[in-house]
């Protein structure tokens, strides 16, 4: 007899009982600890890790279920008035993010509107918030890409840090949020509750990418926001092939340097671009950094005499290059961040799968680095690394 027949003859015959079994041995299921429906929120080294997995819609619920009470927080601190929407009206944020939200692709609306209904958010609202930094928008941020003859082994190193406002979003919100999404690749992104793009991230196929604000000849809100541009060519790219027709055959809205990287063989690229034009500024030496300033689509030739930023990171790889490994915390370094509003600082390791992550405090390069290790069937913990010493044991 099969197990549809059994339930059935046990609810007719003791319909109370088995009713209460049915309902205890479903929960059973479908909520494992600290999981939603396929979804799970573990605290891994001290730091908060989301696994979402499915279709858009689950991916969207399990989030919104898991993360309810960080996410109406995070929406009501960073959209409504008097939150970190910059300079912009509630209203103004709201218009520019209507023009916006109609170039995001058919997935991201789903998962979206998903998420805000578990969350119990207005649906425009949390699309303000995934896209404020292109709607009011900054010049900051850092990201770097150095592989080949530049390191000991060879291996691809990618850093980042993420230096923006918040409003105390990244105190109760950061997390690192683990995607297995029903079509595409496997991946991680460094993220807030409620936040399905992210700013840095990396996938199962060792594809790399984060992104800067700049501003370009041709700014628009006619077209994808800059990290749901990362998030598409993460979820989507095998290759820096894939990654280069992502950028250039999806609108784009407004200016950003933005770097892609691969693992093998190791390669990297900032895609420099506004509104109407890109180009690939390649690594020369081994190595591509980028800050908010365009060095190839509009030529700078100054770049020194004001990117600091940029400099520095330069002058550090120069100093050590040729015996760079991973004993060195390059994002970390002074003078790479922005301390006042860096809210994360992270180096990745697309080869091996692992990323060593500091956030939820600032300036984030000054807490403890955490290591994690991405593979496509979730995220585990590694160990950590102090702070900002250049040289530190071996993970």
């Amino acid at each position: 007899m099969s197990l549809r027949s059994l339930l059935t003859k046990a609810l007719l015959q003791f319909p109370l009982a088995t009713a209460i079994a049915v309902i205890g041995l479903t929960c059973l299921v479908s909520l494992a600890p600290g999981g939603c429906a396929g979804g799970r929120l573990d605290i891994l080294n001290g730091y908060r890790v989301l696994h979402v997995s499915g279709t858009p819609e689950e991916m969207g619920e399990q989030h919104g279920r898991l993360l309810r009470t960080e996410v109406r927080r995070m929406v009501k601190d960073l959209v409504h008035p008097g939150g970190s929407a910059g300079w912009l009206t509630y209203d103004k944020l709201i218009e520019g993010t209507k023009t916006m939200e109609a170039h995001l692709p058919f997935a991201f609306q789903r998962e979206l509107e998903a998420l805000a209904e578990a969350a119990g958010v207005d649906y425009l609202d949390l699309v303000a918030a995934q896209l404020f930094g292109d709607v009011s928008r900054a010049t900051y941020c850092t990201s770097f890409a150095l592989f080949g003859p530049a390191t000991a082994n060879g291996e691809l190193m990618c850093g980042r840090n993420l230096d923006y406002w918040d409003n105390g979003v990244s105190e109760y919100a950061a997390l690192l949020i683990h995607y297995r999404p029903k079509e595409g690749i496997p991946f991680v992104t460094v993220s807030w509750a409620g936040i399905i793009n992210g700013w840095t991230l990396m996938n199962t196929k060792g594809i790399a990418c984060s992104n800067n604000n700049s501003y370009g000849e041709s700014n628009s809100l006619e077209g994808i926001s800059t990290c749901f541009m990362l998030r598409k060519i993460v979820q989507y790219s095998a290759s820096l092939n894939d990654a280069e027709r992502i950028l250039k055959t999806t609108p784009r809205a407004c200016g950003t340097n933005m770097l892609v990287a691969q693992a093998n063989p190791a390669d990297a690229f900032i895609a420099e671009y506004d509104h109407q034009a890109i180009v690939l500024r390649r690594a020369e030496r081994g190595y591509v950094i980028a800050s908010n300033h365009f060095r190839k689509l509009y030529r700078d030739d100054d770049y020194r005499s004001w990117c600091s930023r940029y400099c520095k990171v330069e002058d550090l790889i120069n100093e050590d290059y040729g015996k760079i490994d991973r004993r060195l915390n390059l994002a970390g370094a002074e003078g790479v961040p922005i301390e006042s509003i860096n809210l994360h600082s992270a180096m990745l390791y697309p080869a091996t799968g692992d990323l060593c992550v500091s956030m939820g405090k600032i300036p984030a390069c000054k807490q403890t680095y955490r290591w994690f290790h991405l593979v496509e069937s979730g995220l585990t913990a590694k160990g950590v690394r102090e702070g900002r010493d250049k040289r530190v044991s071996r993970r």
